[in-house]
């Protein structure tokens, strides 16, 4: 299975580094475009990225000055879970808004003024929907490098490639960094780039690559 994850990953090896250059574009990414991704995690979250995306264009011309209302209206019966996160995404708005004004700076510049573990911490506790993995996904999304997405494609991988026991998702943040460690030795041992060793997986896993 192994071997089969490697030619996988040399096959698709392109198509990866391409999606990956793509991510690292946003690195210098506006509120607004912060904000799209933003939509796009929370509603990815146990759903699917096809939810995510369609969630990302329904709110997108509402996101920066949109009420409460408006955004609920906006996904109302068209995705999972739409007023939860409606209201996430509303809070998140304007807890973007309040750091943007208290840093007097974009919401990137104050990441990239960041240490790598607190840039994923200052996620996911300012904003509503991002624990470890989302706050993994959305800083991935971004550009920023060597962050795991520990979903089910991923654990399920891991299980049956031996790396870890069981595909029993992390319940806290340490159980997160002691899965997050051994993905990052095996990628190491079998000389896999971490940040492409996610979207081969997923992709092995999916058929395809999205985000």
């Amino acid at each position: 299975m192994l071997e089969e994850l490697k030619k996988h990953h040399l096959k698709n090896k392109l198509q990866i580094v391409l999606r990956l250059n793509e991510f690292k574009k946003k690195t210098n990414a506006t509120n607004k475009e912060f904000l799209e991704e933003m939509t796009f995690c929370v509603f990815a979250a146990n759903s699917s990225a096809k939810m995510g995306l369609k969630a990302a264009e329904l709110l997108k011309n509402v996101l920066e000055k949109g009420t409460l209302d408006t955004y609920k209206n906006a996904v109302y019966k068209k995705v999972r879970f739409y007023n939860k996160r409606a209201e996430y995404m509303h809070h998140n708005k304007e807890k973007l808004m309040q750091k943007t004004q208290e840093h007097k700076k974009p919401i990137t510049k104050i990441l990239s003024n960041l240490e790598h573990h607190e840039r994923r911490m200052f996620i996911k506790e300012n904003f509503k929907g991002f624990g470890m993995k989302e706050s993994s996904h959305l800083l991935r999304n971004l550009g920023y490098e060597k962050y795991c997405i520990i979903d089910k494609h991923v654990l399920n991988t891991l299980q049956e490639l031996k790396v870890i026991k069981n595909n029993t998702p992390p319940k806290n943040e340490k159980e997160y960094k002691e899965i997050e460690n051994k993905i990052i030795i095996f990628a190491k041992e079998n000389k896999i780039n971490i940040d492409e060793l996610d979207l081969a997986i997923w992709s092995w896993k999916t058929g395809e690559i999205i985000k």
